[in-house]
Formats: structure tokens, C-alpha cells, sequence
């Protein structure tokens, strides 16, 4: 039936239809790495250039080729109808390949008349008994099924079931672009921030693609999270002062200088190891579930992933004694009253020191100000004079004004995914790999042999083709000589007479 129908489709004059030569192509292995060869070329510039970023944020970020990445569209490659088509390709080449071999693999088998035989064993039994014995060994001893037997030449296997594998192997792969497919249209992501005891419903402002089409966000109030601890740990970064003078230090890279080179470590000189938020989901009303979200550990509820992605630190300041609390956020720049020029406060560290001996102390809650040179001009180019280190409930003096950190407050940053195609993802995927690896490192053997007389002599001549990695061909053909003629008697010399 499938022939009928490649020929009733596809077997036109070629002024009429080009059909025979493109289902050709995309049946072709050859088109699949083709393509496959150019999606790489995608994926490799996609983890240069951070996807989904805006082009205006890239270009204040510092990001360079700004011509190419504004004209090519590389800040979206995922979503250019140059990837678009390659996927698309890609899709109807596996379905092709799929249809094109399907009927095969479940068809009932073909073999060949003849064989050239890749060894020849001189048997001492009858014709009748090298039948037998030939068949026993083969299925006791070697391993291998009868698979057909209704010619001169008998055809036994043994191993791996291949057409099976090759059926998964695109199988697999069709369940991957079909995961990819739902992905594309109805996934979505965004960020939400997690302040301590405050119940977040799921509200997304960006939905999938096709949800996009009748209505502008997406909130899920069936559940929401609460944050009941942010923490965070910091090792200790000390700072190697190499020389300065650059010909110095190639010399003491090369080894034609001495290493000295000074280790350097002050009291801030920590770095973010790990962040932790622990939340707890509420689901109408009720508490559902506890997780410890961590930065390779993230929360999975109902569809949603949640991963941690950063935080987000607000102080409360006082200018001398005033009863009014002012909030900033790190990072931000704030002009306080009786203070010319703005002050910006950097990130606090708070939570667990690992130190470099081993041992672990709690952090006093501190962090660093900063005040700008000059108000006017853009904040981007402004430059900062360093005022120095600000401990939670201490103070410092800014232009006669003295600044007490008086409260702090770490709400936690996630990542909030929904995507139905992951599940298909992960079982196409696994379907693939394991399928792929068991093809190439697996044993597959297909024996053919036929028991002929000749001249009064009985011969068993033997055709063996292997695939896999694993596969030992001539193993196989020692075991079965070795495994018919051991009971053979041998001739042996005899002894030279004494004389």
C-alpha cells in the first residue's frame, strides 16, 4: 500500500510535479544533518546573546555588534522565520522519514536466496545430524532464533531487536518536536517576587503565544506562594595582587620569575555561594506544601516550576533622629533630605560566611555607600565616591548628616514557567538517547547458513553480519566451530621408536 501510494503521488511526469524529488529529499538522512547542521549554528549564536532581552537593555548593558544584533534579530533567533522554517523543515523531514520506514518495520520480512559464506566448517556428522546439531548449537550455546527457514539457507538472529530501536529512535524524535511545538505556542514565563508573609497569587503578565490571542495576562488564584525565609550564603573571595607591570607577570607565568603574588583578604571580600527561599504553597486557603527553593532545586506544583533567580533587597534609612523611616532599594540611587548629591547603597550581605579555614559565621547585616560626584548628567555615566561599610543599626555621616540603617528587608526573586510541552520533551528525549545508544553500543547478529554434502564430506557454510559497536564477528564463528567439531577425534603423532 505504501508503494501504491508513493507512486500514485509521486511518480508524475517531471513537467507535471516535482513531488518524487522532493519526498526523496525529505526522506533523506542526509537532508536531517543538513538541517540539524544549521539549528546548531542557531543554538550556539542563541547562548552568545541572551534571548528575550530587550534591545535597549542590551545595548546599556554594554552588548556589542549592536548593528547585527538589531538587523538580524539576535536577541530573538528562536522566533525568526528563519529558525521557524528550519523547524518546520526538520519536523515534516522526521515525519517523512517516520512514514517512509514505518511500513518496513512492521512488514512481514523479505530475505535473499544466496549468501557468500564467511567460513566453511568440515563436520563428522550425517546430514541429518548436522542439521540438528548446527540448530541446537546455534540456540543453546550461541544464543540466536530461528527466523526463517523455507529456503536452501536457514536465517537465525540474535540480539537487540533493531527495527524496533530504529522505530523508536524517530518515534522519539517526533515526540520531541511535538513537545516543542506545544512549548512554543503555549508555554510562557515571568518573574514574580516573594515578600515575607505575603500570600502571591500566580499572575503572569506575559501568556503563551496562543493564549495571547484572547486575553492579556494569565492568573492562576487557585494558588499562590508565601515566602517565610530568605538566606543566603557567602564564602570568602580573596582578592590575588599580581604585578602590575605586564611583562612581570608573563615572566611569572612562564615560570622565569618567582610566584609572589600577595593574597589579600578584607572583611568584604565574600562572594554569593547559594540562596535559599523557603515557601509554602496555599491552595484555596489551605497549606499544601513546603519547599526549600534553592538555585538547582527548584519548586514544581501543578504545571508551574519556580526557580530561584535572584533577590530583591529594600532598606529603611534615618537621617538623624527623625521619626520617619525612608526605604530604598539597593542599587538605587536616593536623595535624602539635607544631602546635595544622591547616595546608592549597595547589595546586603546577611546570612552564613563559609570562611576559608573551614569554619562558618552569621554575617552582621552590612552594606556599602556610595555617593554620586555630580546630580545632573545621566545616572549611567555618573561617577561615586565610596563612603565606606554601613552595619544594620549603625551609622554614618554624609555632609554633616548622620545615616542609621534602621531596618532591612529581602523579599526573594523567582522564575515562574508553565510549559505543557516539557513532559513530551523529556520522554522524546529519552526515547531518542536510549534508543540512539543502544543502536550503536548494542549486539545484533543475523546468521545464515545452509548444511550441504559434497564429495561424501559434510560442510556448514556460514554468512555472519553484525551491528553494534560490540559486536565480535569472529568470536562468534570460533564458538561455533569450536562448539562442532570438539568432539572430534584429532590425529595425533606418534612417537618415534627408541630404535
Amino acid at each position: 500500500m505504501q508503494e501504491s501510494l508513493k507512486k500514485r503521488f509521486f511518480n508524475l511526469p517531471p513537467n507535471v510535479c516535482t513531488g518524487g524529488w522532493l519526498y526523496k529529499k525529505l526522506s533523506s538522512l542526509t537532508t536531517s544533518i543538513y538541517v540539524l547542521g544549521l539549528m546548531a549554528v542557531f543554538f550556539v549564536i542563541g547562548t552568545i546573546f541572551p534571548q528575550g532581552e530587550s534591545f535597549s537593555e542590551y545595548v546599556k548593558s554594554g552588548g556589542g555588534f549592536t548593528f547585527f544584533v538589531e538587523n538580524l534579530g539576535l536577541l530573538d533567533l528562536f522566533v525568526t522565520p528563519v529558525f521557524l522554517i528550519l523547524s518546520a523543515v526538520l519536523l515534516i523531514n522526521l515525519a517523512v522519514c517516520v512514514y517512509d520506514r514505518y511500513a518496513p518495520l512492521f512488514a512481514k520480512r523479505v530475505f535473499q536466496r544466496g549468501f557468500s559464506p564467511d567460513k566453511t566448517i568440515y563436520l563428522t556428522h550425517g546430514i541429518a545430524g548436522a542439521h540438528v546439531e548446527v540448530r541446537r548449537v546455534l540456540k543453546e550455546d550461541l544464543g540466536f532464533k530461528l527466523i526463517f527457514k523455507d529456503s536452501e539457507w536457514i536465517i537465525m538472529e540474535k540480539g537487540l531487536p533493531m527495527r524496533l530501536l530504529t522505530w523508536a529512535y524517530h518515534a522519539g524524535l517526533l515526540l520531541c518536536f511535538f513537545g516543542l511545538v506545544l512549548t512554543y505556542l503555549f508555554a510562557f514565563e515571568d518573574t514574580m517576587t516573594l515578600s515575607p508573609g505575603k500570600l502571591q497569587p500566580i499572575s503572569m503578565k506575559e501568556p503563551g503565544r496562543v493564549q495571547s490571542l484572547w486575553k492579556s495576562s494569565h492568573t492562576d488564584r487557585s494558588f499562590g506562594l508565601s515566602l517565610d525565609e530568605f538566606s543566603a550564603e557567602y564564602v570568602q573571595a580573596p582578592r590575588l595582587d599580581y604585578p602590575k607591570d605586564k611583562l612581570s607577570r608573563l615572566a611569572m607565568g612562564l615560570g622565569w620569575k618567582g610566584r609572589e603574588v600577595a593574597l589579600e583578604l578584607k572583611d568584604d571580600s565574600i562572594a554569593p555561594k547559594n540562596w535559599r527561599s523557603r515557601v509554602r504553597v496555599i491552595k484555596d486557603g489551605v497549606f499544601a506544601e513546603a519547599h526549600t527553593i534553592e538555585i538547582n532545586d527548584p519548586l514544581r506544583f501543578e504545571g508551574y516550576t519556580f526557580y530561584q533567580t535572584g533577590y530583591e533587597q529594600k532598606l529603611k534609612v534615618r537621617v538623624d533622629a527623625s521619626p520617619i523611616l525612608l526605604e530604598t532599594k539597593t542599587g538605587e540611587e536616593i536623595f535624602l533630605p539635607g544631602i546635595e548629591n544622591p547616595l546608592k547603597f549597595g547589595d546586603l550581605k546577611t546570612g552564613a560566611l563559609y570562611r576559608l579555614d573551614g569554619s562558618v559565621d552569621r554575617l552582621i547585616p552590612f552594606t556599602t555607600v556610595k555617593q554620586a560626584r555630580d546630580a545632573n548628567g545621566p545616572k549611567d555615566k555618573r561617577s561615586y565616591d565610596d563612603l565606606g561599610r554601613l552595619e544594620q543599626d549603625g551609622s554614618i555621616t554624609v555632609d554633616g548628616r548622620r545615616i542609621t540603617l534602621a531596618g532591612i528587608e529581602e523579599s526573594a526573586v523567582l522564575s515562574v514557567r508553565r510549559d505543557p510541552g516539557v513532559n513530551l520533551l523529556w520522554t522524546g528525549g529519552f526515547i531518542t538517547l536510549i534508543a540512539m545508544a543502544l543502536r550503536f553500543y548494542g549486539g545484533f547478529y543475523t546468521a545464515a547458513y545452509r548444511v550441504m554434502e559434497a564429495d561424501g564430506i559434510t560442510l556448514l557454510e556460514v554468512c555472519l553480519s553484525t551491528k553494534g559497536l560490540w559486536t565480535n564477528r569472529e568470536s562468534i564463528l570460533r564458538r561455533l566451530e569450536y562448539s562442532l567439531t570438539r568432539d572430534d577425534l584429532k590425529l595425533t603423532p606418534l612417537p618415534d621408536d627408541a630404535g
